[in-house]
């Protein structure tokens, strides 16, 4: 029993414990030339997978700094980290007074990962070009410092009431008891299996393993806990319908060990 019971919390602490290595995305600036166009995106570090993005560009003239609005044309190419040439796309006519923009579709995005977009801006006689590079997770925000503390301590404090349950699953003698550390047990690891599924795949740039592993934990665990809530309702009616014969047989004179012995219960207490 004693192997058994730190087996098991070994198995959960050590589930818990893997968590993702997500990369940090790292913007590349425009490429300013000593003249010519200054390309200026504006961007996030980090967007959505599946969903629509809009690529805005403020245009420049390097030598004397005046926002080009007219008269050029600007190409967008859209690349994931793996090489991948995912879109293209042309735009000559700003809006909001000073944007050339490019809608890419969320098709674009279904992959998570690191992307890079290049643009082009040109006339007849000048240019200039530019990229950016960027991240795509389930999110579409960075896992920063603040965030992973808060998830580690959330995990730390489910793991800690899962251990106080799963102790008193193999130590307390007393059924009610026992069944209520239990359920406690089970609906914990519901809920830290749900947890971790979600951040990791959420905030991880690649496919995760460990990802699978707690989606598939969560359904296991989700759904076999209707069947013990059924087999509990069951448990806990056998035990009244003991009760209630054990106290018959003490009403008409049988000591309380006969009338346990008799009804084929065990005395706890």
């Amino acid at each position: 029993m004693f192997n058994k019971k730190f087996f098991l919390i070994f198995l959960f602490l050590f589930l818990f414990l893997i968590l993702p290595m997500i990369s940090a995305v790292k913007p590349i600036d425009s490429i300013v030339t000593a003249e010519g166009y200054a390309i200026e995106p504006v961007f996030k570090d980090y967007i959505r997978t599946n969903e629509m993005h809009e690529f805005e560009l403020h245009i420049v003239n390097v030598s004397n700094g005046n926002p080009i609005t007219t008269g050029i044309g600007c190409y967008m190419h859209l690349y994931h980290k793996v090489g991948n040439h995912h879109y293209e796309g042309y735009d000559d006519t700003v809006g909001h007074n000073f944007d050339y923009a490019f809608d890419v579709d969320g098709g674009n995005f279904s992959s998570r990962g690191i992307y890079h977009a290049k643009f082009n801006c040109n006339d007849s006689v000048l240019g200039g070009i530019g990229e950016i590079e960027f991240g795509v997770n389930d999110y579409g925000e960075e896992l920063t410092p603040a965030i992973t503390s808060s998830h580690n301590n959330s995990i730390w404090a489910l793991v800690f009431f899962f251990t106080l349950c799963l102790i008193g699953v193999f130590t307390i003698e007393n059924p009610t008891g026992k069944l209520a550390t239990y359920l406690s047990a089970h609906v914990l690891f519901i809920g830290g299996s749900f947890a971790e599924w979600q951040f990791l795949q959420g905030y991880s740039m690649a496919y995760m393993v460990n990802a699978g592993i707690y989606k598939t934990l969560f359904y296991v665990s989700a759904i076999s806990f209707f069947p013990m809530i059924i087999l509990s309702m069951v448990w806990i009616f056998y035990i009244h319908l003991m009760n209630d014969t054990i106290k018959g047989f003490m009403d008409r004179g049988m000591d309380e060990d006969s009338a346990y012995r008799k009804a084929g219960g065990k005395k706890y207490g």
